[in-house]
């Protein structure tokens, strides 16, 4: 009888044991990329048939400031074409913190969309990322000018992870500026 309830006593903290070191699975999916913290957006902007013309725009908007227009306004060539970087920058630290190379990294995650008013200003978004299919991503650009004219140029970096698909839609603004556009 000592045997078989030995056995038993046994059984049971084997059968304990098994059972409090077995874990159920469970799917654990990366928190989303938060949004970039960035206080300035910048336009390096070359003309693509003559690279001494050049100039580099930016509107910044630091804590608790109004926004800076000071460097602002774009100054394009009629019937030109331009090869225009887009920069994002921290200019809360020194020196200033670039964080374009953080949203190349991410570039699954974001995309910059630009709407144009009132100025004759067309912009083609020439770098893409590495989703299936790729889509654009909006650091690299093509501007290309018609006639005189003026007026303004949004710029908006668009957070969308999980969410990507091309347009502009989805997800929420890491950054939305306007530059004044003038082309003669």
């Amino acid at each position: 009888m000592k045997k078989i309830t030995g056995v038993l006593v046994l059984s049971l903290v084997l059968v304990f044991v098994y059972n409090s070191c077995k874990k159920e699975e469970k799917t654990v999916s990366p928190p989303d990329p938060e949004n970039e913290f960035l206080t300035t957006v910048q336009l390096i902007i070359t003309n693509a048939s003559d690279p001494t013309d050049k100039q580099t725009v930016a509107v910044k908007q630091m804590p608790d400031e109004d926004i800076d227009y000071s460097d602002a306004t774009i100054n394009l060539k009629k019937n030109t074409v331009y090869d225009v970087s887009v920069k994002f920058l921290d200019e809360t630290t020194n020196p200033a913190g670039d964080i374009t190379k953080d949203i190349y990294d991410r570039r699954n995650y974001h995309l910059i969309c630009f709407n144009v008013s009132g100025a004759k200003l067309t912009v083609e978004r020439t770098d893409k990322d590495t989703n299936t299919p790729a889509l654009e991503i909006g650091l690299e650009d093509k501007f290309t000018t018609g006639d005189a004219s003026s007026g303004s140029l949004n710029v908006q970096l668009r957070h969308q992870p999980n969410a990507k698909n091309g347009s502009c839609e989805p997800g929420s603004s890491d950054a939305d500026v306007d530059f004044p556009v003038n082309i003669n």
